[in-house]
């Protein structure tokens, strides 16, 4: 009799890959996948059934080198090769691998080139076939040395971030100097620096350690200072001039330092030229891509000797100039000193894995930024204008008493947001009248470098939890290095003409916090900065809501002001500024938008193309839980989120399946999941009774009374026969779970020891046992689903 698949794991694959040397780890959880739109407990953040799992991760000396998915005996093992590339993609691992025990076929995801081979690869031959030569000798003990878990909150090094470790090491171990790693802000950059830097120096990679954190704000450097914390504190040293001069900087193995510091002058020579240039093993650079024409270079050229790493959220069409590079200039850009990045990390992936929160953007769009404002003597002034030129009152009035309307709509003026403004008096005004809206002093601030506790209100607002003030006004200084994980709302008031600007600033609200529940977080866009959106990198808003704009002229400006004696601006008071109405737009996958129905159009034509234009077909696919999972798999790679739709159209009752039928074939009336419970009681009679060995009670005419009195035997009108009586409640208490939980948990034997189960029938041993063995269970199962699952009345 064929082997089960776990079976096969064990008896099968797992001996053969011992017996080659290689590591494995098995159930590799790469994600919990994406977060939950709808729910109100931290339990509901997740669908545990969506979890990112690959069966097994394979690494030779420590060295993330496979990814293996296992079929049962008796499936072909290609049936594992596409899953295996996908999640091979997701870590970026060059290889992967599908097999049955029997089959082993082995993919290069570089290549797309397969082959099957009658046994697993040895890791010696997957080395060989990447064509690199390892210095084992030096960087052995690195990639075999443990991270570290602090003892305290037990933080682990998450998938995406060993791997971006690992292939660190392994283009240092190849000879290489510069590294480049691209990882989305919001995705643990300095965290998965500090492990790194752990394996570095337990491993004896580096012969002096000494590494230099390089930054260019005080803000980072403290905060990479205190990521540090589990060196000891005479380990760490805050380079400047006053450390140089005490000559207390060369003790110690962790070195921060901003680049402008280095480049002072101190006793006849720069900062960092008072280190042998041979002193440092390894130099970071933070946020690398915004100091490539900085003072960093010096310092970077000053120890050229050590390895060097990059770190950067901006991908490289970000990096924007507006001329051609000079070839000085270009000998210090960012891709060109490091080059490419090695590891990549996206948004949209870190979205995808559930470890950042989906977003949803919302334009919100005034006359006067619609039509323009001409003055009395006939300047014209557009978006860009607004505030820098000219300063218009009635404008920021007007948008902060939409904001407040629309925070009121959506339930959201508690939530933490932070609004960038075009200056320090835009700031300004815009938190007067939102404190003037709230009625509460404390309610919003600014937040800029001119006040002089700025740095008390940022610490304040970036504490988790129900502090003020709730909404930060801000021009850029909450752009990078900040971070308040509760901010739900992010607002635009200042037009960008930066993607990367834009990408910062955005990425204030990306953290997941299950503290408050979040599960995304929306950006109220009144400038169009949104139009520098990256749907490459980022993915994109699960939902835009788009301005259509009003009709209504602005006034004339009927005075002049100036904005203080420096920098004297006209304002135009009594000006008539409206907000426009909205309407559905959506991001597709190519980055362009489009009204949200052609999105659900483009969406219906794919499902009714997976379900060959067929219900029944697409109920079909659903039952089997292969295709199922497959299904998902190719609505996800289509950007088609049923969570999304579900937020959207306001069904959060409703099966995933009728979501996509409701899309796909215009339901009029959707049904819930307990709609569809209680059609299997009241209509599928004949079929359980028969299967169960059962004769249910009749009202007078031969009607069954299911769906209101099924109860445990014995009890008044319960069925009357020789059968297996207990088993309607049985199903009945499981059909209660799917109604609140969806089919999928029906799937997963750890749902049978829920109390609701463990307290009618015993543990799942006893249960299975009782029933006739696990597998006529599983076969009342899928003949459940099949009955379930049928056509509904529209």
């Amino acid at each position: 009799m064929p082997m089960n698949e776990k079976e096969t794991c064990k008896q099968l694959i797992e001996p053969k890959l011992e017996s080659l040397g290689w590591e494995f780890e098995g159930q590799l959880r790469i994600g919990p996948g994406r977060v939950n739109f709808s729910g109100d407990s931290a339990d509901s953040m997740y669908d545990p059934t969506q979890a990112i799992i690959a069966d097994y991760l394979l690494r030779y000396r420590g060295v993330p080198l496979a990814i293996l998915e296992a079929k049962s005996e008796s499936e072909d093992a290609e049936d594992g090769v596409q899953q295996a590339s996908r999640y091979a993609d997701r870590l970026m691992i060059r290889h992967s691998i599908a097999t049955n025990g029997h089959d082993w076929i082995l993919t290069d995801n570089e290549s797309g080139e397969f082959e099957t081979l009658p046994s697993p690869p040895s890791p010696g031959d997957i080395v060989s076939r990447m064509g690199v030569t390892i210095d084992w000798d030096r960087w052995a003990g690195a990639f075999a040395a443990n991270f570290h878990v602090d003892q305290v909150t037990r933080k682990r090094t998450r998938p995406y971030q060993e791997m971006a470790i690992a292939q660190t090491l392994w283009e240092f171990a190849q000879g290489k100097d510069r590294v480049l790693l691209l990882m989305a802000t919001g995705t643990g950059k300095t965290f998965t620096v500090f492990q790194l830097i752990w394996k570095l120096m337990n491993g004896g990679a580096l012969a002096r350690q000494h590494v230099l954190f390089l930054t260019d704000r005080n803000s980072l450097k403290d905060q990479a200072y205190r990521a540090f914390n589990a060196f000891d504190g005479n380990e760490r040293v805050t380079i400047d001039k006053a450390t140089v001069s005490e000559g207390k900087h060369q003790v110690g193995k962790l070195f921060f330092a901003n680049y402008q510091n280095l480049d002072e002058d101190l006793n006849g020579k720069k900062v960092y030229q008072h280190y042998d240039p041979d002193f440092f093993d390894l130099v970071i650079v933070d946020e690398c891509h915004r100091s490539g024409f900085g003072d960093w270079f010096g310092v970077l050229e000053h120890f050229g000797g050590a390895l060097q790493l990059g770190l950067t959220a901006t991908p490289r069409d970000l990096e924007e100039s507006k001329r051609p590079l000079t070839p000085e200039e270009q000998r210090r850009d960012t891709y060109h000193y490091f080059g490419d990045p090695i590891f990549t990390y996206s948004l949209k992936r870190a979205i995808d894995d559930g470890y950042l929160v989906p977003y949803l953007l919302e334009e919100r769009v005034t006359n006067i930024d619609e039509d323009g404002y001409t003055a009395e003597d006939g300047k014209r002034y557009e978006t860009k204008n607004f505030e820098r030129d000219i300063v218009i009152p009635d404008r920021t009035k007007a948008i902060a008493a939409d904001l407040w309307d629309v925070f009121g709509k959506y339930d959201l003026r508690s939530e933490k947001t932070i609004i960038f403004c075009v200056n320090d008096t835009h700031a300004s005004l815009m938190a007067a009248e939102l404190r003037r809206l709230s009625g509460d002093a404390n309610y919003a601030a600014r937040i800029t470098r001119s006040e002089r506790n700025s740095h008390q209100l940022e610490r304040n607002f970036a504490v988790v939890g129900n502090g003020k003030p709730r909404v930060a006004c801000t021009v850029d200084l909450l752009t990078t290095g900040f971070d308040a994980p509760d901010v739900k709302n992010v607002v635009f008031v200042r037009p960008l003409k930066s993607a990367i600007l834009y990408k910062q600033m955005k990425g204030r609200g990306t953290r997941l916090c299950e503290d408050v529940n979040k599960r995304y977080f929306t950006i109220f866009d009144y400038s169009c900065a949104s139009a520098l959106e990256d749907a490459e990198f980022d993915g994109h808003p699960a939902n835009k809501q788009k301005g259509t704009l009003a009709k209504s002229k602005p006034q004339k400006k009927k005075g002049i002001g100036d904005d203080g004696p420096e920098t004297p601006k006209p304002v135009a008071e009594n000006v008539h500024v409206v907000m426009s109405t909205t309407n559905r737009s959506i991001s597709f996958g190519d980055g362009q938008w489009m009204p949200f129905d052609e999105y659900a159009a483009k969406s219906k034509e794919f499902i009714q193309t997976v379900s060959s234009k067929d219900i029944s077909q697409l109920l079909a696919i659903w039952i089997d839980k292969k295709s199922r999972k497959e299904l998902r798999e190719e609505l996800g790679d289509q950007d088609i989120y049923t969570s999304a739709f579900r937020h959207y159209l306001d069904l959060p009752d409703t099966d995933d399946v009728d979501i996509l039928a409701k899309i796909g074939f215009d339901l009029f009336q959707v049904p819930t999941r307990s709609d569809r419970v209680a059609r299997f009681w009241d209509e599928e009679n004949p079929w359980y009774e028969s299967q169960f060995g059962l004769t249910l009670p009749r009202e007078p005419g031969g009607i069954h009374t299911a769906s209101g009195n099924i109860s445990l035997a014995g009890e008044a009108k319960a069925p009357t026969a020789s059968g297996d009586n207990w088993k309607v409640d049985f199903w009945r208490t499981a059909l209660d779970h799917y109604s609140l939980f969806g089919i999928d948990d029906l799937e997963q034997a750890r749902t049978y020891a829920a109390p609701q189960f463990v307290d009618q029938f015993g543990s799942f041993q006893s249960l299975t046992t009782r029933y006739g063995g696990a597998q006529l269970l599983k076969s009342d199962l899928e003949g459940v689903k099949a009955h379930l699952y049928v056509p509904m009345a529209n």
